[in-house]
């Protein structure tokens, strides 16, 4: 994990922890020597996991739980983008893919998974740079969590199915409760463009609650003008600060859930997740 100090203006000082990869800051986080609530054992569901050491395993196996849920999502948003492209999806058969034909599968067909393609367009060889937030108050519910993860995942799939590169980082900002000039991001870099996409290995930090209340709990427990008040809290949320560290423009900035529940004006992802996901889409001009 990579530490690095910044002065942002209005003399603020932002110290981020670089990690580039989930298992990385995983890591981090299991060597945590200052562990207050981000180690401490809990049922309640707030945390996501009972334990730190049950979220870093799922941040280095995997946590697969909300793939059925992406998939529903990204085949109701197919029609519609559909219809507002100048190709289809072709559907292809085969004995690995995306989802289950049922029909095959009971029928004994070998070829029963569904793969989803686009025939080559100007979109090919694109890279979209995704930068999300993965900060939220304490009254934001895990089911929110994990609702929005859902929609963010279905974005990335629907946007690897059009053939265009993606880029994903993942940034949590806290401010000091006390003098919001200081500020501590953990940042995490999900996928690289390069690199083969398989969409379950995003969907913890996407969509998880212990990404950010345990493995990024853990974080700012390391902090030292932290400790002083990780005991009874983590500070304010605060926007993301590291847009300018990614080397590039950030097409799609996914910013932090809004307090107020999930009928929030600003909660769109959560109010209708299906126009959030085609309105993004459109918005990257990559459909009409």
């Amino acid at each position: 994990m990579e530490t690095i100090k910044r002065s942002l203006p209005n003399g603020r000082t932002h110290i981020v922890h670089r990690a580039m990869s989930v298992a990385e800051a995983a890591r981090f986080a299991e060597a945590n020597p200052n562990k207050k609530s981000s180690a401490k054992q809990s049922q309640n569901g707030w945390s996501g996991t009972p334990t730190l050491q049950d979220a870093v395993q799922l941040a280095t196996d995997g946590w697969h739980e909300v793939r059925p849920e992406v998939d529903r999502m990204f085949h109701n948003l197919e029609d519609q983008i559909m219809k507002n492209m100048d190709e289809q999806f072709s559907t292809v058969y085969g004995y690995s893919g995306d989802m289950v034909d049922m029909g095959r599968y009971v029928a004994g067909d070998p070829e029963c998974m569904v793969d989803y393609v686009t025939e080559p367009s100007a979109r090919m060889g694109r890279v979209v740079r995704i930068l999300v937030a993965g900060i939220a108050s304490a009254y934001i519910e895990p089911e929110q969590i994990r609702a929005r993860g859902v929609a963010v995942c279905a974005l990335v799939d629907v946007l690897h199915k059009l053939g265009v590169g993606i880029e994903l980082w993942h940034e949590q900002c806290y401010a000091h409760p006390n003098d919001e000039r200081n500020k501590y991001s953990m940042l995490v870099k999900l996928h690289d463009s390069a690199d083969t996409l398989d969409i379950d290995d995003v969907m913890y930090a996407i969509a998880h609650p212990s990404m950010l209340r345990r493995i990024g709990f853990a974080g700012v427990e390391q902090m030292e003008w932290a400790r002083d008040y990780t005991s009874s809290g983590y500070g304010r949320v605060s926007d993301m600060q590291c847009g300018d560290m990614l080397g590039g423009e950030v097409d799609v900035v996914i910013e932090k859930l809004q307090n107020g529940g999930k009928w929030h004006t600003e909660n769109e992802v959560l109010n209708d997740p299906v126009a959030w996901v085609l309105n993004t889409v459109k918005g990257l001009d990559l459909v009409d």
